[in-house]
């Protein structure tokens, strides 16, 4: 039923998409309404474009079902940058006729050239931010970070780097992974931790696994590289970004442990881990808040996780989704760090996802808690980041 229901959504969004482009197409290229063709290509195209995500997310996974979902990703990014205006122009110029009405003065006359210019400087912005997009998501920034060294009970100086958010899929480019490597390597880490989703919910999609896991085993840290799974590293299937099953359903595929073998990563799936080098450091890994993966239905409580042990502790925590900001402290957290949010990834998301998210970038503190989220490495949809960045974060405890 949630399938049908999203594809009713989808399948609305397209008419809506197609009926402000038929429109503006007939006032800038067919006012005379004698040249149907004239219209009907572009939006003939237009809706197969929309429909390359429909059946991406229809189709079985393999390649054919991949090749779909890659280009569908490139797509919308174009699409959303060109109706997304033209929706708010329409209500903009809906909203003026009503005003006009009501105060019964006559409205202007629809001039060709107008939405001619209109058609024009839609496509140029969006063909300009998508093109932008393209290259902001493939420069990895170094985002720095500074806490006393008391945060962790700490003797000595510590540099943690955070990365999060790979999501190696259809549109991935292993570039990104070893301009990433390289950045991490540069900084020379004593510790690096991964806050999940290192796949976009399909294993087969990232298309060579050994070559992905030999440029990420290339990542060196003294006191090793720890992980934790995110909400899409489970095998599932997507329509424009969203899932229709449930978390029963979304199963982690049996490549994972071992690809994570071949980076030479520690995972920890609600699980402690000692670094006693570190004067007793606790990393605390947690499954993901709404994918805990393997049918598990329910992750372990932070009170389960840490029952046996000292508040007292320096205690750092890694989960994949910022959650229970507020009672982190309660279980004597020092720093908490995620991802997941990717600071809104594209306009205008980056401003919503700071109205609605508890935390949804930076450092912040929580009652005795400090709480660091980043933006992460990648994308998810479409392979671009506008107002947002790329990027992997230090932590220094000098």
């Amino acid at each position: 039923m949630k399938l049908f229901i999203m594809i009713f959504l989808y399948l609305c969004i397209c008419a809506l998409s197609l009926l402000l482009l038929a429109g503006l197409l007939r006032r800038a290229l067919d006012p005379e309404k004698n040249r149907p063709l004239l219209r009907a290509i572009p939006t003939i195209i237009t809706g197969l474009l929309l429909a390359f995500p429909l059946v991406g997310a229809l189709l079985p996974d393999g390649p054919l079902c991949h090749f779909f979902q890659r280009w569908g990703n490139v797509f919308l990014g174009y699409l959303l940058y060109f109706f997304g205006p033209l929706l708010l122009i329409r209500i903009g110029v809906r909203l003026c006729g009503l005003i006009r009405r009501i105060a019964k003065k006559p409205g202007p006359v629809p001039k060709r050239g107008l939405s001619a210019a209109l058609l024009l400087c839609l496509l140029i912005l969006s063909v300009s931010l998508n093109l932008f997009g393209a290259r902001k998501a493939a420069d990895v920034q170094v985002t720095r970070y500074e806490l006393p060294r008391e945060t962790l009970s700490q003797d000595r100086p510590l540099r943690i780097v955070l990365i999060a958010d790979l999501h190696i899929g259809v549109n991935s480019d292993i570039q990104l992974m070893k301009d990433m490597t390289a950045r991490v390597n540069e900084q020379e880490p004593d510790l690096v931790l991964v806050a999940g989703d290192l796949l976009t919910s399909s294993f087969s999609a990232m298309r060579d696994p050994a070559a992905y896991a030999a440029v990420l085993k290339q990542i060196h840290a003294p006191e090793g590289v720890f992980v934790v799974y995110g909400n899409h590293d489970v095998d599932e299937p997507l329509l424009g970004g969203f899932t229709y099953v449930g978390p029963e359903g979304a199963r982690r595929n049996p490549g994972m442990a071992a690809f994570l073998e071949d980076c030479g990563w520690t995972l920890l799936e609600d699980e402690l881990l000692t670094l006693p080098e570190r004067n007793g450091l606790i990393i605390a890994g947690r499954r993901d808040e709404s994918r805990p993966g393997d049918g598990i239905p329910e992750r372990a409580s932070l009170a389960g996780l840490l029952a046996d042990t000292d508040p007292a502790s320096p205690i750092l925590l890694l989960e994949h989704e910022p959650a229970e900001l507020t009672h982190l402290s309660d279980y004597g957290i020092d720093l908490a760090v995620s991802g997941h949010t990717h600071d809104g990834q594209i306009f205008p998301g980056n401003f919503v996802v700071r109205l609605f998210a508890d935390q949804s970038y930076g450092l912040r503190r929580w009652n005795d808690t400090q709480v660091l989220v980043t933006s992460g490495v990648g994308f998810y949809g479409p392979p671009i980041r506008v107002g947002t960045i790329s990027e992997i974060v230090v932590i220094d405890l000098p």
